[in-house]
């Protein structure tokens, strides 16, 4: 009996050890197969889902590195006495030229295209004593003979000189009227060979000098980018042909024409802002990140909205590696109920800029049509504040909204150009923003004192406390007059600490103001320049102002190089 009890408590023991070992291997099996599928979710969370990255055309650099040889070729045996010269090498900016020789021995060059007065010379000395010499020369005026002084020094100290004339050919249809109204030249900062750029919003780029003489234009349009990047390169948003009707092409270039990269960019995701303008699929800028890769604004293709889509490309083959849907940090209502516009597409958010914060890996954005500038982390893809009219928002996004502090605080309005200032306070815990407030409500915000002006307006956000209080603010001082319902930058002067600020839609888009200012409590217009007599939609989307020559470039310009 007790051997009957003893095997009856053994197979009792055996069959409970079988179960739990069954258990456990069930349950291993339940965690790996958890751990894959929370393995794949992450996975397939990491895969852009972009379905139109820019693809490298790898064929005109290519043609590019034939051009340069055969010029090589053609200026083999120029001397400083006789140079060789080429007008626009590279067909894209016709107020530039190449001037190559040699020398029997090691000069360091300089030259200068000289000016229409003494303020407006333009003049670059390169770095190197060399023999053999590839000077890029920048700044020539339109329909004109340009005078170009040319000296090279030997180690020794002596001096060999040339000078030299290019004709240019007239500007082309398209290019406006510029007409100086202020340029106090002691006050206004405008560097040694730096032009002030109108970047529109589609047909030409330009930049002019003081005196309001246009000095470089690509022939190629453009559309809303013209940036320069850490490098001294350009990004530029162009098109196969001017009269293409979408802009498809991203250019890594100089001011020469050179191009360093390029990109297709799609056609088919490419929307127009409106009737009668040509589309893009860029709107309407770009960031650079410290690893070089670049932040598009961009649309999806796939959908019923534009506008309201950011991605990461890298820099050297247009691979898509992040991609942030605003959409996904909405609530539905936000966008589900925006008015489709006459395509029958709903541009609820409008992104119209971009910056990185390298403070916190964080990027400010602002869109236009729901009236709101906002930070993001770049890592979790979380809100970490709102810059935006307390109304109209949720339990979920009240949370994150800025609180205005101070009885002449505004919060902005269909505004554009959101932009990083210096840290004014040495206050970590505050950031200084500069924007251009179009004071326009499209979404929400005050209507009684909407599209009574546009203007520039200094905000200092504390981060921690979320709230912000205006610093700095000009344009209500010049009334309608200078109002403007679409586009407009402001931008930061570092050294003199003016703000130069582009009224781009004066009187209905029928005139561009760029206006710099002090950065006073009682600001004084130092310089202004008023645009006229351009095409539908080429009104000056932003201005900047950038130095023909950078030091980060083109001393280490070469051809095949």
């Amino acid at each position: 009996m007790k051997k009957i009890i003893t095997a009856a408590v053994v197979v009792i023991v055996a069959l409970i050890a079988i179960f739990f070992l069954i258990d456990d291997g069930a349950s291993q099996e339940a965690d790996n197969q958890a751990e894959d599928n929370n393995q794949a979710a992450e996975e397939a969370k990491e895969e852009p889902e972009y379905k139109y990255p820019p693809q490298k055309t790898q064929n005109l650099l290519d043609e590019q590195e034939e051009l340069e040889a055969d010029i090589l070729t053609e200026s083999d045996g120029s001397t400083l006495d006789e140079p060789y010269v080429t007008l626009d090498p590279y067909d894209r900016s016709p107020l530039a030229a190449l001037v190559i020789f040699d020398t029997e021995e090691a000069t360091k060059v300089s030259f200068t295209v000289k000016g229409k007065d003494n303020e407006s010379d333009i003049s670059k000395t390169m770095d190197d004593f060399k023999t053999h010499h590839e000077l890029p020369v920048l700044g020539l005026y339109p329909d004109f003979d340009n005078t170009i002084e040319i000296e090279a020094e030997t180690e020794s100290g002596e001096t060999l000189e040339n000078t030299i004339t290019i004709t240019t050919d007239e500007l082309p249809d398209y290019i406006p009227e510029i007409d100086i109204k202020t340029a106090d030249k002691g006050k206004m900062e405008i560097h040694e060979n730096e032009l002030t750029f109108a970047i529109p919003s589609t047909k030409f780029v330009y930049g002019f000098d003081i005196n309001g003489d246009i000095r470089w234009y690509g022939s190629g349009y453009n559309s809303h980018v013209l940036q320069e990047l850490d490098n001294g390169h350009l990004l530029y948003l162009g098109k196969d042909d001017n009269g293409g009707s979408a802009y498809n092409r991203m250019f890594e270039t100089d001011f020469t024409g050179k191009l360093y990269n390029a990109f297709k960019i799609s056609e088919e995701a490419a929307e127009a802002e409106s009737e009668g303008m040509e589309s893009t699929l860029v709107h309407h800028d770009i960031a650079e990140l410290p690893s070089g890769n670049l932040v598009l604004t961009v649309n999806d293709g796939e959908g019923d909205y534009i506008e309201d889509i950011m991605i990461e490309i890298d820099r050297e083959t247009g691979d898509v590696v992040k991609q942030i849907d605003l959409k996904d940090l909405f609530p539905k209502e936000a966008y589900e109920d925006y008015e489709e516009n006459d395509e029958g597409l709903k541009d609820w958010f409008h992104q119209n800029s971009v910056v990185y914060d390298e403070h916190d890996n964080s990027l400010i954005i602002s869109g236009r049509n729901s009236d709101t500038v906002m930070k993001i982390d770049y890592e979790t893809e979380e809100i970490k504040w709102m810059l935006a009219y307390p109304e109209d928002w949720d339990e979920d996004m009240q949370e994150h909204l800025i609180d205005g502090q101070g009885d002449d605080f505004k919060y902005p309005g269909g505004q554009h150009d959101a932009n990083i200032l210096p840290d004014f306070d040495n206050n970590p815990d505050t950031l200084d923003l500069l924007l251009y407030d179009n004071n326009t409500v499209v979404t929400r915000g005050d209507e009684d004192l909407s599209k009574e002006f546009s203007a520039a307006t200094h905000y200092r956000i504390n981060e921690k406390t979320k709230e912000a209080e205006i610093i700095w603010t000009y344009g209500e001082e010049r009334g309608e007059d200078y109002f403007t319902n679409i586009i407009g930058s402001a931008r930061y002067q570092q050294d003199t600490g003016n703000i130069l600020i582009d009224f781009g839609h004066v009187d209905g888009g029928n005139q561009s103001n760029i206006v710099e200012v002090t950065h006073h409590d009682d600001a004084e217009v130092v310089f202004e320049a008023e645009i006229t007599d351009f095409p539908k939609g080429a009104w000056v989307y932003r201005s900047v102002r950038y130095a023909l020559y950078t030091n980060t470039w083109e001393n280490d310009f070469s051809l095949n190089e």
